[in-house]
């Protein structure tokens, strides 16, 4: 992870627990910005435990149950034996689940590399600049993702207040870099956010992100190509 991928993640997670007042947003130091990030970080972790002590509880019980039900056991009392399970439609889910428990223990296990990182300074200096940029152009941006999204197909179009919230964040900093710091590729930019989408979101996150970020950056080439 380099230094501007942890940025963009910091100020990503750090956005849902920041005041919605604009005055007290800006008035805000790196220090309550970081104090919100370790609140997210560790509602995340707590959130993606749970979830996966969820899911193997889950297969435990459908794994039980299962052999359980089987005719082999049926008149057996006090002893169950292990059985075969012939459905594999199910089996194969259960280890799907087993894989998505997998990916947010991974996520999990990745948290304290993004705690170090906030230590070094030009983590902090890019997630200030992307902080700094997002309250200023904070209603062009918010403009710009809703503009992109209600260009998609009539079926795909979102306005903003009805997006994920996650979503909504990934797509704000990754405007904010495509529209006033311009210093990355736009492939980059649209790539790092893809997949923190992923990360964090998942699958339909990741494509609905990625399907906003090439609408937004259609848009702009428009409208540089009109000037």
């Amino acid at each position: 992870m380099n230094n501007r991928t942890a940025a963009r993640e910091i100020v990503i997670l750090a956005l849902p627990q920041l005041p919605k007042d604009n005055t007290k947003l800006s008035k805000l130091g790196f220090e309550e910005i970081i104090l919100s990030l370790s609140r997210s970080l560790g509602d995340y972790a707590k959130k993606n435990l749970t979830s996966v002590s969820l899911d193997l509880q889950k297969i435990d019980k459908f794994l039980l149950n299962a052999e359980i039900e089987h005719p082999d056991n049926e008149e057996r009392t006090s002893q169950i034996k292990p059985v075969l399970i012939p459905d594999t439609k199910i089996l194969k889910e259960q280890v799907e689940a087993i894989k998505f428990a997998a990916t947010e223990l991974v996520n999990i296990l990745e948290l304290p590399e993004l705690v170090i990182h906030i230590g070094q300074k030009p983590t902090i200096e890019y997630a200030m600049l992307l902080f700094e940029n997002y309250l200023n152009n904070k209603d062009k941006v918010n403009e710009t993702i809703e503009q992109a999204a209600q260009h998609r197909d009539k079926d795909k179009k979102w306005k903003l207040s009805r997006m994920v919230r996650l979503d909504r964040d990934i797509l704000r900093i990754a405007s904010i870099e495509l529209l006033f710091l311009k210093d990355t590729p736009t492939e980059v930019i649209c790539d790092e956010a893809v997949k923190i989408a992923d990360k964090y979101g998942g699958d339909e996150s990741k494509k609905f992100v990625n399907g906003v970020l090439r609408d937004i950056v259609e848009l702009s080439r428009g409208q540089k190509a009109a000037l």
